[in-house]
C-alpha cells in the first residue's frame, strides 16, 4: 500500500519600501487592526490592515524554519493561494 502526501503550500510575497521577496509557505500569522489570524493553504479571499508595532510570522514550506518580520503598518491580502504583504517600515 502506498502513501500519498499532499503538498499544501501557497505563495507569500512581502513588499517593503526597500525590497520585494517571495516564498512558498505553509502558513502566515498576522495581527490586524481587527484581530489576530492564521492563513493557510486554500484560505478564502481577504484583505486586512496590519496593526502597527507587530510582526508577520510565517513558516516556510518544506523546512522547519519559522520567520518573523517586524511590521509598522501596511496591508495584507490573500486570494487564490497567493498572499501579499505590503509593509510600511
Amino acid at each position: 500500500m502506498g502513501f500519498c502526501m499532499f503538498e499544501k503550500y501557497f505563495d507569500l510575497e512581502i513588499i517593503s519600501p526597500t525590497k520585494s521577496q517571495s516564498f512558498r509557505v505553509e502558513w502566515v500569522e498576522i495581527e490586524s487592526v481587527t484581530g489576530c489570524f492564521l492563513v493557510g493553504y486554500d484560505h478564502s479571499p481577504l484583505v486586512a490592515i496590519f496593526k502597527r508595532g507587530n510582526s508577520l510570522i510565517y513558516k516556510k514550506w518544506d523546512t522547519d524554519r519559522i520567520e518573523e518580520v517586524y511590521v509598522d503598518g501596511g496591508i495584507f491580502s490573500v486570494e487564490k493561494n497567493k498572499a501579499v504583504a505590503i509593509l510600511d517600515f
